[in-house]
């Protein structure tokens, strides 16, 4: 797999992913100095006629749901669950906004439902590497176990109940639908509640990345603050 940019080489490389970077010697310092600190690390770099700064990783690999859970009930942080999302730059937006807020991990659907790509990689700006990412094949049975563990499960959507009026004490899940049709109906049935985002304006509603964000920014004013490092040896 290719990422491509400064930002996603730079947090590719603090998790030892790189096998090769490939970076053009006509780029300002910035690069060069990063291309320095690949070399340093031991990670072959080669001259190419490209723009700025590209890198081969091995493939992304999925958390197991379990994990996440078990994250989000040590860490009491949310998960962010995403339902049909088609659109890879939303995803690779969620995932930055998700590690931004210390989230415990995305999951997202195995089928209608896309996947960690290179267009992922490079939108999340690198975050990809920091976050679990867990993809599996009914959301409905991990909503299920998210419940019985004691997790509220909140479905986001237009006309949904003010989110700054609900109760958003960890622990919690927020699941958001598909760019244009919302959550399915299977979904929607399984969430403890359904919660929107008041607007003022005559839009009527939002990019799913940015319903994330204010959902997300929302969150964290129930949050005490801790230390979110990724944990070494976590299992995927």
């Amino acid at each position: 797999m290719i990422v491509k940019g400064y930002n996603s080489i730079k947090e590719a490389l603090k998790t030892r992913r790189l096998n090769k970077v490939y970076y053009n010697p006509k780029s300002g310092n910035k690069i060069l100095s990063l291309v320095k600190e690949c070399k340093k690390k031991g990670v072959p770099v080669y001259p190419k006629n490209i723009s700025g700064i590209e890198g081969e990783i091995s493939p992304i690999e999925y958390f197991e749901f379990d994990r996440i859970l078990e994250r989000a009930l040590k860490n009491q942080s949310p998960i962010v669950i995403l339902d049909r999302l088609k659109d890879p730059s939303n995803l690779g937006s969620i995932v930055r906004t998700s590690e931004f807020f210390g989230c415990a991990g995305v999951v997202i659907s195995k089928r209608r439902c896309v996947s960690v790509t290179e267009t992922v990689i490079k939108v999340s700006t690198g975050a990809i590497f920091h976050i679990p990412i867990a993809r599996e094949e009914n959301l409905v049975n991990c909503i299920k176990k998210l419940k019985n563990s004691g997790i509220h499960v909140i479905g986001v959507e237009v006309g949904g109940r003010d989110i700054g009026e609900i109760d958003l004490t960890p622990p919690v899940a927020f699941v958001f639908g598909e760019e244009d049709r919302g959550l399915s109906n299977p979904i929607k049935k399984h969430c403890d509640e359904i919660a929107g985002i008041k607007g003022f304006g005559k839009v009527g509603s939002l990019n799913v990345s940015t319903a994330v964000a204010i959902v997300l920014f929302e969150s964290s004013k129930n949050r005490k603050p801790y230390n979110n490092k990724q944990e070494k040896g976590q299992k995927r």
